[in-house]
């Protein structure tokens, strides 16, 4: 039976960077029968655990967002423009249907943060933002 995957990727030695890790971390607490990932960055390696889900819902940071808003859409998959260990989300959806030739819904929740120092703490607003994200991957989650 497919169940869903949450991917929350970032830098967690960068501040408010984890805030998708911390992200993925509270919706794996909420959603005991989802498949967690928590991540540096999106690699090819991940094609796998994709194709073998019912939705996918990807969690990162946004330095171009008003920081603590959380904003979610839907994503189509992409062709990567080469070979590399880093990937957007779309092009690691364009890698899966290339490769297996499947693509489950997937979508994107980012949060907006201006905290990006050298520690191993988010940001008291980043705590709340991340929180909401997990509300807003819920949400989705049960509107599939």
């Amino acid at each position: 039976m497919k169940r869903p995957l949450i991917i929350g990727y970032g830098n967690r030695l960068r501040e408010d960077d984890g805030v998708g890790v911390r992200a993925a971390g509270l919706i794996g607490e909420l959603l005991p029968g989802a498949e967690v990932v928590e991540t540096l960055q999106l690699t090819p390696e991940l094609v796998c655990k994709i194709a073998e889900a019912s939705v996918v819902i990807f969690l990162d940071a946004a330095v171009d967002q008003l920081p603590g808003s959380v904003v979610s859409r839907e994503l189509a998959p992409e062709p990567a423009a080469a070979w590399s260990h880093h990937l957007s989300p779309s092009q690691l959806l364009g890698l899966a249907e290339q490769l297996t030739g499947v693509v489950p819904p997937a979508f994107l929740v980012s949060a907006g943060v201006d905290h990006l120092g050298w520690s191993e703490r988010l940001s008291p607003r980043a705590e709340t933002t991340a929180a909401e994200m997990a509300a807003s991957a819920v949400q989705i989650l049960e509107s599939c």
